[in-house]
């Protein structure tokens, strides 16, 4: 019994399911095309008058045919600096690893002693080279320390070694001198 009533009502459901969609094709093939325009041109907050009359300026627009992400040319690396047989153990490690131990002057020779990463200490005077972009130590600079004129004491430079690194600039391609610090 309940077998018979579950297939009448399947059958009631799929008649009225086919008449419905008939019902909303037949609306959607009465409707005219250009009522159809306007109403999307109105959605869109033009005025249908306007659209016919719209025209394209690309001036302050990017190319639409050129990819958003464009491979940039690379730029042949020079190379230059020591051969690494030549290197010594300061030019194991980046600059920014080294740590300013202490400034000495020997015979009037100021020399700096700085701490490597590995635990190793070296003393490093003016023309030796360290870090691994081939940096040559130019400086090696003392704290001065002044009297100014109301007679307080005033420090005029901190103790650090200055380093010039020989770079190449990555979007030019044109040599760089860097100078740069390891301080107390």
């Amino acid at each position: 019994m309940k077998l018979k009533s579950l297939k009448a009502f399947g059958l009631l459901f799929l008649s009225i399911s086919f008449v419905l969609s008939g019902i909303v094709v037949d609306v959607f093939a009465q409707q005219d095309p250009v009522q159809t325009e306007e109403a999307q041109t109105l959605a869109a907050g033009l005025n249908p008058s306007e659209s016919d009359d719209f025209a394209y300026s690309p001036r302050g627009r990017r190319d639409p045919f050129k990819p958003l992400i464009q491979e940039k040319q690379k730029i042949a690396k020079v190379v230059k600096g020591r051969p690494d047989k030549i290197k010594g153990p300061l030019e194991k490690f980046e600059l920014s690893q080294y740590r300013l131990i202490a400034l000495i002057v020997v015979k009037g020779v100021p020399r700096a002693m700085v701490k490597a990463p590995d635990g190793k200490s070296y003393t490093v005077k003016v023309g030796e080279y360290i870090g691994m972009n081939d940096g040559i130590v130019k400086n090696i600079e003392t704290k001065v320390v002044a009297i100014d004129k109301n007679g307080l004491r005033v420090e005029e430079s901190p103790d650090r070694m200055v380093i010039e690194e020989v770079g190449i600039d990555s979007y030019t391609g044109k040599e760089i001198k860097e100078n740069r610090y390891i301080a107390m």
